[in-house]
């Protein structure tokens, strides 16, 4: 671990890259690597993933935008495809260092908010409170975007195809059924949880997905809390309103709880708990309650 980060990090915590990150190189001694499919689109790719089949619905300047950043004269929705999964699978591929001993690949956990910011942005319908909206699960599932989907296990399915042992974290599982169906989803996809030592992780993205871990780990390998969606929805607080803001905070009580039982849930189970916060060396509070628990694997 490098100087700046002694004495700031849980001692009984090992400590992972993310892709992307706001640091500008990786951490000393990174045990693990953790990839956000959601934003390497946004820093990537720029265009929504179901662009290729909403050609006609493009705009003139959404159009010549794609045009440049593919380098094409002509837009085909398989060329899109395909710089959409070769572009993800070679960030991810350049990202892994020797001592990343655990490559684990966060299905995209965007908001239609975010999407719609993309180029092809106005695909998204438009949601009173995108935050609480059609994402994770309930976004795989659906009709509208299986496309989406079936791209992203398409990088999953190349990066294990190179011999990568890539594991597959899964965001906003919401409830029990919303588990047995995305472990379906996956295998109707060619990624059925076991298959080669293929794991499947979930995200504790809302409190229900901790309250129902015991449960819910019985059909995942592990979990990971994201901190910036659990204290959202915990606190009920969107992060996107400006006037709300100082009200956001992840060392909240209730929060700090939460996180606590979904660590001591996955220790229960022997399962890896992960814990994703890219603020937490501004957070002592949240650092001396990680300090507190057993095995758990941080994220900055």
């Amino acid at each position: 671990m490098s100087q700046d980060l002694q004495g700031t990090i849980p001692s009984n915590a090992l400590i992972g890259d993310v892709l992307p990150s706001q640091r500008k190189d990786s951490v000393d001694k990174a045990s693990h690597l953790f990839v956000s499919l959601s934003e390497l689109v946004q820093e990537h790719i720029y265009y929504h993933p179901e662009i290729g089949l909403n050609l006609v619905h493009l705009s003139e300047a959404d159009t010549c935008h794609l045009q440049t950043i593919l380098n094409v004269q002509e837009l085909d929705s398989a060329i899109i495809d395909n710089h959409f999964v070769t572009t993800l699978v070679s960030s991810i591929e350049n990202a892994i260092l020797p001592q990343h001993q655990h490559i684990r690949v966060c299905l995209s956990d965007a908001d239609s908010y975010a999407y719609s910011a993309l180029i092809g942005g106005s695909i998204e319908q438009t949601e009173v409170n995108p935050a609480i909206g059609v994402r994770g699960v309930s976004r795989f599932s659906s009709p509208e975007f299986t496309h989406s989907f079936e791209l992203e296990c398409r990088v999953i399915k190349q990066l294990r195809d190179k011999g990568i042992d890539v594991e597959i974290v899964v965001p906003f599982v919401r409830a029990l059924s919303d588990a047995a169906m995305i472990i379906d989803c996956l295998a109707v996809q060619g990624l059925p949880r076991g298959l080669g030592g293929l794991k499947v992780l979930y995200c504790c993205d809302s409190p229900s997905s901790i309250l129902l871990a015991d449960k819910l780990l019985q059909y995942f390998d592990g979990l990971v809390v994201n901190t910036g969606n659990l204290t959202q929805l915990t606190l009920g607080i969107d992060i996107h309103n400006e006037s709300l803001q100082a009200l956001f905070n992840p060392e909240h009580e209730s929060v700090l709880l939460l996180i606590a039982q979904a660590v001591k849930s996955a220790n229960q189970a022997k399962k890896p708990a992960i814990v994703y916060c890219q603020q937490l060396l501004q957070l002592p509070k949240m650092q001396n309650a990680l300090a507190e628990l057993d095995e758990v694997q941080v994220l900055l």
